[in-house]
């Protein structure tokens, strides 16, 4: 058996909470969540608006933070970081997913 861990509060959805080219900040260390898919990488983020919501991370976004902060995820808490809102074909269906890099970040999609 393994535990599956829940985390409460609200969730941000890119394309509604989160827009293209948003600047979010990193409010904790993150979380790794067992979801329906496998495991996941959920951060708590402080939104333009002012809001604080939970948001998974994907791997391209990992990989992006990794790179422009280091890979010690408590020292990206406080740390600002563009949003790229894009239309994606996921599991059959179009979806808007966010990929996320340091503030100042180019990227080539």
């Amino acid at each position: 058996m393994q535990k599956k861990v829940n985390i409460g509060g609200d969730w941000a959805k890119a394309g509604v909470d989160i827009k293209d080219q948003d600047i979010i900040t990193i409010l904790d260390e993150g979380q790794t969540v067992a979801g329906e898919y496998g495991d996941r990488d959920v951060f708590q983020v402080e939104l333009t608006s002012g809001e604080k919501k939970n948001l998974s991370f994907n791997q391209t976004s990992v990989n992006n933070l990794v790179d422009g902060l280091g890979d010690e995820s408590a020292t990206w808490v406080g740390k600002k970081i563009k949003a790229w809102v894009i239309r994606a074909l996921v599991s059959g269906k179009m979806r808007n997913i966010a990929y996320l890099a340091p503030e100042g970040w180019e990227m080539n999609i």
